[in-house]
Formats: C-alpha cells, sequence, structure tokens
C-alpha cells in the first residue's frame, strides 16, 4: 500500500534559483502565444463555419490479445454523477435550476459567450489547464492520499457544477501548510493541505473553493481580452512559479508572488477590489445552491484575517492567498451582511459534516506527516478520527501491535458507528494488513467495500495496488482502465497500469507466450511515457515512445512474416505465431501519441 503513499522523487526540483527564473520566464510568452495561436483558431472557423467539437480522440492498448480504448480525459461520466443537485444548463447562462431545500437569495449573472469566442476560449483554456497541471506534477509536492483526494474532488466537483458547465480537468492537492487555493482556465483547481487545516468545518473549505470557481465563471482572468491577456499569462506563470517554490521557500515564494503582482499592476494582473466582491457573491450564491453555509465564507475570512494580523506582527510575509486576493475591512463587512441575508441552516443540516471533516482533518494531518505521535494519541482520546488516523500511523511505522489494538477498538462500535467511518475504516485496516505483508486479508476487506461503491475511485486505487502485490495484473488492470478513461492525465493510475503491464511481460515469459510479453511490454512503455508528459518531461517522453514504437515495428514484422508464411502454407489459423495478433492498430496508436507528446512539448507559454 505505501506505493501509493510514497512521493516519486521526480516531483523534485533540485535548483529552486533557476526554476523560479525559468519558469516565471517562459510562462510570459509562451501562455501569449497560445493566444495568438487561439485567434487563428478563430479566424479560421469563422471562415470555413467549423462548428467546434470537444470529442475526444481514442487511443488503443492492446492486451491479451484484445483492445481496449482509454480515451482522454472529458470527465463528463464523473462530473455529472458527482452530486445529485440540479445545475446550470449546459449553454453556462444564469438560467438556474434551483434545488428545492436550497436557499440562493440572487441569481447568477454567468457572463454569455458567442459560440465563435466559446470556441476560441475552449481551445485556449484547454490547452492552458493541460499545461499548468503538467508544470505541477513536475515542480510541486502534492499529497498523494486517494481517500483524501476522492473526498475534496467530490466537494470541489460539486461547487463547479453549480456556475459552470465545463467539468474541472484536475484538483491538485499541494502539501504546504499555508493558506492557498487557484484556479486556473483549463479547469485546474489548486488548494493547500494547510487551508484545510487551518479551517473549522468542511463548509469554510467549500467556501473557499466556490470563491475560486466564481473567478472563473465570472471570467476574471481574461475580462477584457487585449490588454490584460498578457496580465493574465504573467499572473498565472508567476502563481505556478510561486506555488512550486514554496514547498522548498516560503519566503522565496512569497517574494516570487509579490514581484509578479508588482509587475503586472500596470496591466492589471492581479484581481481588483471589484473582482472579489464580485467573486464572494458568487461564491455566496454556489455554497447555497451546492446545500453549504453561506455564513461559512465570511468565518473563513476571518480566520485569514487573523493571519493576516500574526504575519504582520512577525514581519513576515502574507499567506499567498492573501497576496492575490486583497482583503479589506470593507470586504469583511460586506461579506458578512450580504451571509446574514441568507436563512439560518437547521441545526441538523449545519452539523452534517462535522464528522467527515474532522475525519478529514486528523487524515490530512497523518497523511502529510503534520502531526506528533502526542497529538495523534491526545486526539483519539475525544475524536474517533483522530483514533483511525492513529492506526494508520502506527501501521506505517512498523508499530502493528497498536495499530492492530486501535483497529480492533474501532471494530466495537456500533454498526451505524462503523458505517459512518466507511470507506475509510476499512482502507486502514487493508493498509495496515499490507504493511504487515497480509496481502490476503487486504483484498478481502477491501473487495467488500468495492462491492458497496464500485464507483470510487480511492478504492479501485487501494485495490488494484493489492493485486499488484498479490501478482493479479489482469485484475488490476480490470479495476483501472475505467479510472483512465475518465481522466486520462492521473498519475496515480498510469503508473499502476504500467507496474501492471511490466508484470504481466514477467508472467507471459514464463509461460512462453513471447508475442503477449511484447505486448505488455511495448504498452508499459506507453504508460511510462505518458506519465513523464503530464510531468512536463518530454525528452524523457519521447525516448520511451521510441522504444514501444521499435518493439511495436519488430512485432509487425515478425506478424508480417508469419502472415505471409500462413498464406503459403494455407493455414487457416495464423495465432500461434509470435505476433499473436495484428499489432498494426497498436503501432497507429504510438504514432499518434507522438503526434500528441510534440504538440505538448512544442507548446511554450
Amino acid at each position: 500500500m505505501s506505493q501509493i503513499m510514497q512521493k516519486d522523487n521526480h516531483q523534485y526540483f533540485s535548483n529552486k534559483t533557476s526554476f523560479k527564473v525559468g519558469l516565471y520566464s517562459i510562462s510570459v510568452a509562451s501562455l501569449i502565444s497560445l493566444s495568438v495561436m487561439s485567434q487563428s483558431y478563430a479566424q479560421v472557423a469563422s471562415e470555413k463555419g467549423y462548428v467546434a467539437s470537444s470529442q475526444p480522440k481514442s487511443s488503443v492498448f492492446i492486451n491479451q490479445g484484445r483492445s481496449d480504448l482509454g480515451q482522454d480525459s472529458n470527465h463528463l461520466q464523473s462530473y455529472t454523477q458527482a452530486s445529485g443537485r440540479n445545475y446550470l444548463s449546459v449553454d453556462g447562462r444564469s438560467n438556474m435550476l434551483h434545488n428545492p431545500s436550497s436557499t440562493t437569495l440572487d441569481t447568477l449573472a454567468l457572463p454569455e459567450l458567442s459560440e465563435g469566442r466559446r470556441f476560441v476560449e475552449q481551445y485556449h483554456h484547454q490547452a492552458l489547464g493541460k499545461w499548468s497541471l503538467q508544470q505541477l506534477n513536475q515542480h510541486v509536492n502534492t499529497l498523494d492520499d486517494a481517500w483524501v483526494q476522492e473526498v475534496l474532488s467530490n466537494v470541489s466537483w460539486d461547487i463547479n457544477a453549480q456556475a459552470r458547465s465545463q467539468a474541472p480537468l484536475a484538483l491538485v492537492i499541494i502539501n504546504d501548510t499555508s493558506i492557498n487555493a487557484f484556479a486556473i482556465p483549463g479547469g485546474v483547481i489548486g488548494l493547500n493541505v494547510g487551508t484545510v487545516l487551518q479551517a473549522n468545518s468542511l463548509d469554510e473549505v467549500a467556501s473557499v473553493l466556490a470563491h475560486e470557481v466564481a473567478h472563473l465563471s465570472q471570467r476574471h482572468y481574461e475580462h477584457s481580452q487585449d490588454a490584460n491577456t498578457r496580465a493574465m499569462l504573467m499572473q498565472i506563470g508567476g502563481l505556478l512559479a510561486a506555488i512550486a517554490a514554496s514547498s522548498a521557500d516560503g519566503d522565496a515564494a512569497a517574494a516570487i508572488m509579490m514581484g509578479s503582482q508588482t509587475a503586472a499592476m500596470d496591466s492589471r494582473m492581479a484581481f481588483s477590489r471589484d473582482n472579489e466582491r464580485e467573486a464572494d457573491r458568487i461564491g455566496m450564491q454556489i455554497l447555497a445552491q451546492a446545500g453549504y453555509d453561506p455564513r461559512a465564507m465570511p468565518r473563513f475570512f476571518a480566520t485569514l484575517n487573523q493571519q493576516n494580523q500574526l504575519n504582520h506582527n512577525k514581519q513576515g510575509f502574507l499567506p499567498s492567498f492573501i497576496m492575490s486576493h486583497p482583503l479589506s475591512a470593507e470586504r469583511l463587512s460586506e461579506a458578512q451582511s450580504r451571509a446574514n441575508r441568507y436563512p439560518v441552516l437547521p441545526l441538523s443540516q449545519s452539523q452534517r459534516h462535522q464528522q467527515m471533516f474532522d475525519i478529514l482533518k486528523w487524515r490530512i494531518k497523518a497523511s502529510s506527516q503534520q502531526t506528533t505521535e502526542a497529538e495523534l494519541i491526545a486526539g483519539a482520546k475525544q475524536s474517533v478520527g483522530a483514533k483511525l488516523a492513529l492506526a494508520y500511523w502506527y501501521g506505517k511505522n512498523g508499530r502493528y501491535r497498536q495499530a492492530n489494538n486501535l483497529l480492533a477498538e474501532l471494530a466495537q462500535l456500533s454498526t451505524q458507528q462503523q458505517q459512518k467511518l466507511q470507506p475509510l475504516l476499512a482502507i486502514t485496516q487493508a493498509q495496515v494488513f499490507g504493511y504487515q505483508g497480509q496481502w490476503q486479508q487486504a483484498e478481502k476487506v477491501l473487495q467488500a467495500q468495492h462491492a458497496l461503491y464500485p464507483e470510487r475511485r480511492d478504492l479501485r486505487l487501494y485495490l488494484a495496488d493489492v493485486y499488484l502485490h498479490l501478482g493479479k495484473p489482469q485484475p488490476a488492470q480490470a479495476l483501472l482502465k475505467p479510472l483512465l478513461s475518465r481522466q486520462a492525465h492521473d498519475i496515480t493510475v498510469l503508473s499502476q497500469m504500467q507496474q501492471a503491464s511490466e508484470l504481466l511481460a514477467k508472467q507471459y515469459n514464463t509461460e512462453e507466450k513471447s508475442g503477449l510479453a511484447q505486448i505488455a511490454t511495448i504498452n508499459a512503455l506507453r504508460y511510462r511515457s505518458q506519465i513523464q508528459m503530464w510531468r512536463a518531461d518530454y525528452e524523457q517522453a519521447q525516448v520511451s515512445l521510441q522504444q514501444a514504437k521499435r518493439l511495436a515495428e519488430e512485432l509487425l514484422a515478425e506478424w508480417n512474416q508469419a502472415h505471409t508464411d500462413d498464406q503459403n502454407t494455407s493455414s487457416s489459423n495464423s495465432l500461434n505465431h509470435s505476433g499473436q495478433i495484428n499489432p498494426r492498430p497498436l503501432l497507429l496508436s504510438i504514432e499518434g501519441e507522438v503526434e500528441t507528446l510534440k504538440r505538448a512539448k512544442a507548446f511554450k507559454p
């Protein structure tokens, strides 16, 4: 199980100074070039009368003698299943479909776009979002906890669905204790673990996400096309540079953020006070529509203001969220006044997220190593979430007897109480079993939960990891492929698919099935290339694809020769030869991936 939790060393950078300068400098020019490219596409579309299509291209992964289609991520399935509530109409306009149980005082006034401009911005934002995600994956220390990702992604997708018809591209959870959140056009939402740890409720976390989604829905990054286009690109480039630097040097990160903000003031880069007021207003409407407490927003503003005062007293830098989202006494007062206009939520509704938030907070503390044994022990006396986190902490640190004792105590809870802890209780039990090498027991525990919640990404990842440890690559791939079809950029899924393919290759070689072993090896190289591309390691991704292509060409030559021999001998069955199946579709798919990689590499913001 530890493979899921550990951080790959490739996500760190050694030369902080060169990276800060490099990312910031290239981001401005390359993102500006994207604007020019978008205008060219718009002109062609206008002249030819084309209709934009967002249908993703498909790639073919051949395995076990069959073809499996893995599509680029459109997230539609996971997006529409994120919440059972009513959303905006698909054209993105302000005809809000109200949930009868929600209380929204104002109608969301979302910007309208013409069809031509919508096509341009969709292309522009899609490319920008992918590039931004690649840079974050390469340089930022993220929290790789599948359960935490599941919980916060559900909140983010639900919040986003209230105001935007396009699903987010990804939620990036950054292992940084400072308070910060951001949303980049193209659907990349970022959240520091410090934001959750400093919050007092899940509603407060949701208020931060709602504020960021409001900046996207109101198009604050690109409200005026010409002068602010370069400013928007500078802002995003500086934002990414500061986020990446913050994991290594907080003061340097703040300096970068302040420098980029100062440089952009002439171009009106930073969010204006009017932008902030609008994001507050729309954010509160989004919160109410999603069933969260709008009063959570001014409560979290008070936390930010307190942190601001502490930093001023210490002569430190401001929290990065405040630096890009100016906080004033007037804004605090307006937010509180606006929140008071909403009806007070019933006590049962306002507390419905509290146990979940308690469990979430303790899990983040344990998995991000932001706590101590003493703090966990003290918390476990009053919090079941802390007790669950302590069991995980003991297991991870090889103290199995204490971990098993705590899990035995949790097993004595009533069925209803245990159900409220699921599936994290089962995940923690399976992780402790895995740390002890008891993978069969881990498999049994996770299979029972997966049968109840087959749609959950976290359970699929944990169970697939167990299958890989048990030497069962085919069941692991069956669990992972649906996840990859939803989000082709999911590095954790890609990594496990690579491991499964490598394990398959070894098994096929043992069984003397050379053709299938070679196909599995090719697929392992392709998955590795995808991981490298989504970490912006384009050179190594190209090397991996070249190796995969060479093996595929050799396999095709063998198949062609076998096919010719079969025709000469009038054989009716060519599947007994080393080629096994026609590898031509596999080779064509690799060639398509080479072109995709070239476009990603050529995109120079």
